[in-house]
């Protein structure tokens, strides 16, 4: 064999090499790249369902709920395309999309009670934080329109104050239950306050008036306490609002998760 052929078959040899060292690069990048959609698409998809499960029935607006819905059914999608295999994300995409189907059929209802549950106030709280979040992350992708985000967040700003508010007025109560009228006259003026800053248009004016004639009444029989019980719950007041502090304003954080 002469040493054209020899060298021949050496360079041919070494591009087959290389080629198949690129291809299994590629090859191997691609699969990674995959694992990491497919763990950060299942951590999403995670993440929705607590959402959903941790909001009452009825809490949510209507297109905040159509937007989860939404959301649910496109990730269980991309994941079924993704792992064929495995029918449970086809399952549930038709679930969602049921849901959803229901939905959209039915009268808009009513928003549901104030939460009597702190714990769960807390945490619907915490939810309504990270939907948020996730609303400024969609912007930004441009999967929705400016307008469409400005309806949705001014949506949660709503709620969020409500929830504010809800905890006021539970601690109103159960400061009127103890006999501290001082101390309930203090949260519901701060309940009060809140609505007052978001009266835009006097939505909130119904409500308003209602907790003005509260106070009206609590101040009337806060003038026949003794001014030790006064001082006490004045104290009290005073250090809950400082444990309170910047509760309010929580929502406008825009860390974004994956």
């Amino acid at each position: 064999m002469s040493v054209v052929y020899i060298t021949t078959a050496i360079a041919v040899l070494a591009a087959a090499l290389v080629g198949y060292a690129v291809m299994s690069q590629t090859v191997n990048h691609r699969r990674k790249s995959k694992q990491r959609l497919v763990t950060a698409l299942k951590v999403r998809l995670r993440n929705f369902k607590h959402m959903l499960d941790a909001f009452p029935a009825d809490f949510l607006t209507r297109e905040l709920t159509v937007l989860l819905h939404k959301c649910l059914i496109d990730v269980c999608e991309q994941l079924s395309k993704l792992e064929p295999d495995t029918p449970a994300f086809l399952k549930e995409s038709q679930h969602y999309a049921s849901q959803l189907q229901a939905l959209q059929a039915t009268a808009k209802a009513n928003r549901s009670k104030g939460l009597e549950n702190p714990q769960q106030a807390k945490e619907v709280r915490h939810y309504l934080q990270e939907l948020d979040k996730f609303i400024a992350q969609l912007t930004a992708r441009r999967s929705i329109s400016a307008e469409q985000a400005k309806l949705y967040r001014h949506q949660i700003k709503q709620l969020t104050l409500q929830l504010s508010v809800d905890a006021h007025t539970r601690n109103a109560k159960q400061a009127q239950q103890s006999g501290k009228a001082r101390l309930a006259i203090h949260h519901y003026t701060l309940a009060h306050k809140l609505l007052a800053g978001a009266n835009d248009r006097g939505i909130h004016q119904q409500k308003l008036d209602k907790l003005a004639q509260v106070i009206k009444q609590l101040e009337a029989k806060a003038a026949k306490e003794t001014p030790q019980s006064t001082h006490q719950e004045e104290q009290s007041a005073t250090a809950e609002a400082w444990d309170n502090f910047g509760e309010d304003e929580s929502w406008k954080k825009k860390k974004l998760y994956d």
